[in-house]
């Protein structure tokens, strides 16, 4: 098992909601299982929320801080559910909904795809909704207009992703039609997966439409290409049954009602990728339009 390495301490950038005296900020009580340090938000019954520190624009570490749109609706939705979000930042995404299943995590708001699968497993309320998209290093003369265009190409997306079973969806079409398939590159956070189609050691870097978009423009090394598909929503998890679901739910529809969820997308250019109310563990076609 890889090694993960260990995250530093952050702390949650809500200044003028600690101005207004809504908000309490203090140390988790220690480390997560992969070394990550969190902070508390709200007040009420202490719940475990696990996010990804990878995952930008929605919830990432930037200069020792934990900052995201994500990130910014966590205090909204502590306030309306009358919960403490003890919030645990995690190094590696594939480890996040079997800390769900374990117990480890009450909630992880950290942008999951909806799929058949995890719903199967968890259950899930959504939050915003996000095409597929790809980028590749800007001289690398790369072009994909189409899935058919990802055949035979190095493709790095994050692993334990709804990425992976796109690529293998991608990859029957190639079967089908006699081309060699896309040789998958599975990463245990983002920056190595958009490192890697930076440096030219994959061929395109494959996540969702915001992050490619997102870190194109960070890097300046990427070139986001004009191929998109497969709008789905993201959610954040529960466990099967949880008691916070509807409650978290409730809150995700109030934000979005009064026009504070809008503000907050509009705030990181990410108002493309609202939607107009949360649900509970939608169907999906992970590879159609929703």
């Amino acid at each position: 098992m890889r090694k993960l390495r260990r995250a530093r301490a952050v702390v949650l950038g809500l200044v003028g909601v600690l101005a207004a005296g809504c908000l309490s900020v203090r140390a988790a009580g220690g480390p997560t299982a992969d070394g990550g340090q969190g902070v508390a938000v709200g007040s009420g019954q202490t719940v475990r929320v696990a996010v990804f520190n990878n995952y930008p624009p929605a919830e990432f570490t930037a200069a020792g801080r934990l900052t995201g749109w994500m990130i910014e609706l966590l205090e909204p939705i502590a306030r309306e559910t009358g919960l403490r979000f003890d919030v645990v930042p995690v190094n590696n995404f594939s480890t996040i909904i079997p800390g769900l299943q374990s117990g480890r995590f009450d909630i992880a708001a950290a942008n999951l795809t909806v799929s058949a699968e995890r719903v199967g497993i968890i259950d899930m309320v959504t939050v915003d909704a996000v095409g597929t998209g790809f980028s590749s290093a800007a001289a690398s003369g790369v072009r994909i207009r189409s899935g058919a265009d990802l055949c035979g190409r190095a493709v790095a997306a994050l692993a334990g992703s709804v990425y992976e079973p796109q690529l293998k969806a991608v990859n029957e079409e190639c079967a089908a039609t006699g081309a060699p398939p896309a040789r998958s590159s599975l990463y245990p956070d983002s920056s190595a997966a958009v490192l890697a189609a930076g440096t030219g050691r994959a061929d395109v870097f494959m996540g969702s439409y915001s992050e490619v978009v997102h870190s194109a423009r960070e890097s300046g090394q990427l070139t986001v290409q004009p191929y998109q598909f497969a709008r789905l929503p993201e959610a954040i998890g529960f466990p099967k049954g949880s008691p916070h679901t509807e409650k978290v739910r409730a809150a995700v529809n109030r934000l979005i009602a009064d026009g504070r969820y809008r503000a907050v997308l509009d705030k990181w250019g990410m108002v493309d990728i609202a939607i107009p109310e949360s649900r509970l563990n939608p169907a999906v076609d992970p590879m159609g339009d929703q």
